[in-house]
């Protein structure tokens, strides 16, 4: 390819950026360009948070690039500041369009219902348009090839940071609402998702009142817990934290069962598969954790496979990760058997679940709440590779609430992995690939 000088910037002689506008201005030629904050009521950035922002009280919900994840905000999981550290420009609202300016920069995000009354930091670029109603048009403009080309045109030094002055002198089509491009993510799908899933939350708290806020203990003494198999000091300490108290009496709306008696737990045994046989299977880093679904999966000849892939999934099932540095948090991986995913071969370094005497949406639910998870933290072992033994795994207590109010959450969670996650995330993730 020869770019002729007339094509170059002498600010910018890298060969990916002078390669990049060639392309930006072919795509370009013939549309009549605007100035993106000609069309924009503000383009700004947000707060700059000190650590004594934070609060644990009433505030704002925060959103940093890091709670970005997949171009996904995942609002339950946001911190909290003080709402007399915020300014009228640091709080979003439906219709704005988000652009990370930091870390992986150039992330777009549009701004929901869900998210509405949120504040972002400094390294966020909050997007408001004169006409919100074109909010979505222009989010699916720069989600297209030609918008991350733009974008990434604009980073700047090897930390690909992005300026909101930079962002105002963006030159985009007119038509920009009307311009033909290949994004067809649905934004909305992901916010009636998040209602859903708080809605099963919502249900569960009213009765439930544990939420994983206790203190570490410094100071404690153990007297009849003893274990020779377990000399940690950590695995004791779990023994007089609000956890341990809570999981051990009943309420008058919470009963408790351990998860063996609930579930059967499948043997790890080698399937009866020909070694010729083309199988589909998946790993444990398919799955997603916040979506809880199968994300990809793969196919090869039974015989070039791992001698650890044991499991034949069934539809209902649920496969949840036994060991990992992810084990007993937020990204600790579980997913549902689908009937898309029926039959297919997976690995042992997961416990494979068949719900007997419990919802499987209920225990998928449960799967992703603090009194599981810090359960499945407090039983396992080792520090390099967290593992969580099968005997412990099944000892696990798993709050029995009133029949009405476990299927009111099953129905929620189905609602919301079935009709709105899975089909759109895959659905995103197959354009994703086709992109890039």
């Amino acid at each position: 390819m020869f770019i002729t000088p007339d094509k170059m910037d002498g600010k910018r002689i890298s060969y990916d950026y002078v390669v990049q506008q060639y392309e930006i201005q072919r795509l370009l030629q013939g549309h009549p360009l605007i100035a993106l904050s000609n069309i924009c009521k503000e383009i700004t950035s947000g707060i700059r948070v000190k650590k004594e922002y934070y609060t644990d009280k009433n505030g704002y919900k925060i959103i940093a690039p890091g709670d970005i994840r997949n171009e996904i905000i995942y609002i339950n999981e946001l911190k909290v500041i003080q709402p007399e550290v915020v300014k009228e420009k640091d709080i979003i609202n439906s219709g704005d369009i988000l652009i990370t300016a930091s870390g992986k920069s150039g992330q777009v995000i549009y701004v929901n219902e869900a998210l509405e009354g949120c504040v972002v930091t400094s390294d966020i670029i909050k997007i408001t348009l004169r006409d919100r109603d074109k909010g979505i048009r222009l989010y699916s403009f720069l989600k297209s090839s030609i918008g991350q080309m733009l974008l990434n045109s604009i980073k700047i030094g090897i930390l690909n940071k992005i300026f909101v002055e930079d962002v105002e002198n963006l030159l985009i089509p007119e038509n920009f609402d009307t311009y033909q491009e290949d994004c067809s993510y649905d934004s909305t799908g992901y916010a009636e998702a998040e209602k859903l899933y708080r809605s099963a939350e919502n249900i569960f708290y009213r009765v439930f009142d544990y939420k994983g806020e206790e203190k570490n203990l410094k100071h404690f003494y153990v007297t009849e817990y003893l274990d020779s198999h377990r000399l940690d000091p950590e695995y004791y300490s779990n023994f007089y934290t609000e956890l341990y108290r809570v999981i051990h009496n009943n309420f008058d709306d919470v009963k408790w069962e351990e998860l063996g008696e609930l579930v059967e737990i499948k043997k790890a045994d080698k399937p009866e598969i020909s070694e010729n046989q083309i199988v589909k299977y998946f790993l444990l880093a398919d799955i997603d954790p916040n979506f809880s679904i199968i994300k990809e999966t793969h196919e090869d000849f039974y015989d070039n496979l791992s001698n650890r892939m044991r499991y034949v999934v069934r539809r209902g099932e649920i496969v949840t990760a036994k060991g990992g540095s992810a084990t007993g948090t937020k990204g600790h991986a579980t997913a549902l058997i689908t009937e898309k995913f029926d039959g297919l071969v997976t690995t042992d370094a997961l416990y494979n679940l068949v719900p007997r005497r419990i919802n499987p949406y209920y225990l998928l639910f449960l799967f992703k709440q603090p009194i599981i998870l810090n359960q499945i933290n407090m039983f396992t072992k080792g520090t390099i590779y967290k593992l969580i033994q099968r005997k412990d795994f099944e000892k696990i207590r798993i709050p029995r609430l009133s029949l009405d109010i476990e299927n009111s959450i099953a129905d929620t969670v189905r609602a919301d992995l079935e009709e709105q996650i899975a089909d759109k995330m895959m659905n995103y993730l197959s354009v994703l690939q086709n992109k890039f």
